[in-house]
Formats: structure tokens, sequence, C-alpha cells
């Protein structure tokens, strides 16, 4: 099955990513889930307890991070099971955007003012690369256009296949 669908609206082509989706990834994202939240939770109940202050000052901290972690993983876990990118192109302007269960605002951006669609694999650094392409993150774009002077990457974790196809379809939309 192709994550990239085409549609003719009203308005105008309605292009659309489907987010990359393993089921044995997305089983064992769940259970570490489920598991990291009981953690945090159990962890962040301590601070309820008389003790040492030293203690809960830890405590705190912890929780700061285990709460950044927290929202990265429920992000990922939302974008896995129903993300999509999506562009609507019309006659005038360009829309982009990312939407959960079709909910999302697609930015516009005129034609005239967007460059056309490249690949940025070279443009990114190794790390950027790996950490991308983890399944717990949101990331791995691997296209890019510049609308305004302004850099904006789309094509999360895309096959080269797919990374082919989606240029040539959104350039031609550009000429």
């Amino acid at each position: 099955m192709s994550r990239i669908t085409q549609e003719k609206k009203e308005e105008g082509t309605l292009i659309k990513i489907s987010a990359f989706r393993d089921e044995s990834k997305q089983k064992n994202l769940t259970i570490w889930l489920v598991f990291w939240t009981f953690c945090g939770i159990a962890i962040g109940s301590q601070l309820f307890i008389k003790g040492n202050n030293e203690i809960k000052t830890f405590i705190m901290v912890y929780i700061a991070f285990w709460g950044y972690f927290e929202y990265t993983v429920i992000k990922a876990f939302k974008w896995r099971k129903n993300g999509e990118e999506q562009f609507l192109i019309t006659d005038e302007y360009f829309h982009y955007g990312r939407t959960y269960n079709n909910r999302g605002f697609l930015k516009p951006h005129r034609k005239d003012l967007v460059n056309a669609v490249r690949i940025i694999d070279k443009e990114v650094g190794p790390f950027a690369k790996i950490f991308g392409s983890s399944y717990w993150v949101v990331g791995g774009e691997r296209l890019a256009f510049t609308a305004g002077g302004k850099v904006i990457p789309f094509g999360m974790q895309l096959t080269d296949k797919e990374v082919k196809q989606l240029l040539d379809k959104l350039n031609k939309f550009l000429d």
C-alpha cells in the first residue's frame, strides 16, 4: 500500500503522505509508553510523602526529564497512529501542514514564492539522520522547499522510491 495518495478536490489537488507505521514497533512503543507513564506517576507520587528535601529536588528534576520524554513519545505515538503530511495545491497557493485525524492547519505559501522541491539528505548531519529515523520521534524529513526565504522540510521517513515519486509530483505542480 502506498503511503502517498492524491485526489482532486474542488479547491485544487490534495496530496497526503501518511506516517510510516510498523505494527511490531508500534506495539513496542505502546508497551514502552505504558510503563514509562506508570514509572513517572509512581516516582512523582513520592513528592507528596514527607521526606528529605534533597530527594524531593531530585524527584522534581527527574519529573522534568520524564515529562519531556512523555510528551515526545505521546506525540510520536499519535503521529504513527494517524498522522499525515498534506499538501493542497491550488492555482495560486501551495499549502502544507501536518495533520492528525485530518485535524490540523495547512499553511498557505504563494506559489510564486516557492522554490522547487529538493532532496535534503546531504544537508542533514549524521546525528540528525540517525535520530530522525528512530521510530519514537517525529522526524526524518528527506525533502524540503523554500518559501519566502524559509526552508520547510517534509517527507518524513520516506523510501527512496517514495522520495522520487513525491519530488516529481510536487515539482510538476510548481512549474
